[in-house]
């Protein structure tokens, strides 16, 4: 009888009769851990395996989420999360994320920035104040499928990637002020490395992509839409792109297609290995391609600078139409560029000639 009994005695207990501890609570598996409501997140998600935000649930005026995750942790969106307008700067962002080996799945989720109740055309630069949406900072792993809406400014700030993929992807700001948005960048990469961001749709009112700075940065099989066309930049002082690849994408209705752009005050800097191919254009209103070492971010200064060079650009099977209007297919101004390749180019319906000044050789304007 007194065996039958001890085969009943739970396992923690059997470590006591057997004069050993049962392992802490840091020590035990993680938690999957699942949230209905802004108030139910906690501000130390560490001790979960994942992580499930499962709305719809809507985030208080000026309030943030912000998730630092466990190393190889899941986070799933689930239905919609609504971000109510608020009073938060550009220096802030609704949605902060870090971790290593992490996995994003927004395949069933949906975050709404409440952008259309901010637009007034000044975007970042004045007017009512504009948070900023989805920081990704010092990440690894994938983000997969997530939709994200009204985008108040920048979508996408991704800094200190390394080695992190974001796949499919859909951000739209279109609705009833759709025209007054400004500066809703896409993907704003900055310090990364081994980045890809393929399959995703984009519907914005600037830069569908924007690499600031970083290394091995990849852009394939995305479509744009009504923005200001697929970056390199804008580079600024001690700001170093080496290794952009960009393919298969599609970019319409949109001011550019193919851009460049070095601060004409740049020193310090470098735009190198940069490679557009089987890129289709649509209804391009300014340039199909603008390679420009003169930017401000109050407009082309039509002197360019030498402090920042561009070297060892190719572009090939570039296709497609200009929207009617004054536009150009072609335009470099450029007083450091060097190693252009340019190959299979055919824009049409451009009212300006091409104007290529100040790189040689590769076939630019031919």
């Amino acid at each position: 009888m007194f065996f039958s009994k001890l085969t009943t005695i739970s396992a923690a207990a059997s470590l006591l009769l057997l004069g050993v501890s049962a392992a802490p609570a840091a020590l035990q598996e993680r938690a999957s851990c699942t949230y209905t409501s802004y108030a139910a997140i906690p501000s130390d998600v560490s001790g979960c395996s994942s992580v499930t935000l499962q709305g719809p649930f809507t985030v208080p005026a000026n309030s943030v989420i912000s998730l630092s995750l466990a190393t190889g942790a899941t986070l799933t969106f689930k239905d919609t999360i609504t971000f109510a307008k608020g009073t938060l700067t550009s220096s802030s962002f609704l949605v902060t994320v870090t971790g290593t080996n992490i996995n994003i799945d927004g395949t069933s989720g949906t975050l709404d920035g409440s952008g259309q109740s901010y637009y007034d055309g000044q975007g970042a630069n004045g007017g009512i104040p504009k948070p900023k949406f989805f920081k990704l900072n010092n990440v690894s792993g994938k983000l997969t499928g997530l939709t994200i809406l009204n985008s108040p400014v920048h979508t996408f700030s991704i800094n200190n990637a390394n080695g992190f993929t974001i796949d499919g992807v859909t951000i739209d700001d279109r609705g009833a002020n759709y025209a007054l948005g400004h500066n809703t960048d896409a993907f704003d990469v900055s310090s990364s490395t081994t980045l890809i961001i393929q399959n995703s749709h984009v519907y914005n009112n600037d830069d569908c992509l924007a690499v600031n700075s970083g290394k091995d940065i990849h852009f394939v099989n995305n479509y744009c839409y009504g923005g200001h066309g697929v970056s390199v930049g804008s580079i600024k002082t001690g700001k170093v792109v080496d290794g952009v690849y960009v393919s298969g994408t599609q970019i319409v209705n949109s001011m550019n297609g193919v851009r460049i752009k070095v601060y004409n005050d740049c020193t310090g800097g470098s735009v190198s290995n940069v490679k557009y191919d089987s890129v289709t254009l649509s209804g391009i209103t300014d340039y199909g391609i603008v390679i420009e070492q003169d930017y401000t971010n109050s407009g082309a200064t039509g002197t360019p600078g030498t402090g920042c060079p561009i070297s060892g650009v190719t572009l090939s099977n570039i296709h497609g139409t200009m929207a009617s209007g004054d536009g150009t297919a072609e335009y470099i101004l450029c007083a450091a560029c060097s190693g252009f390749n340019f190959s299979n180019i055919a824009i049409t319906g451009a009212a300006k000639a091409n104007s290529c000044t100040g790189v040689t050789g590769g076939n630019p304007c031919s």
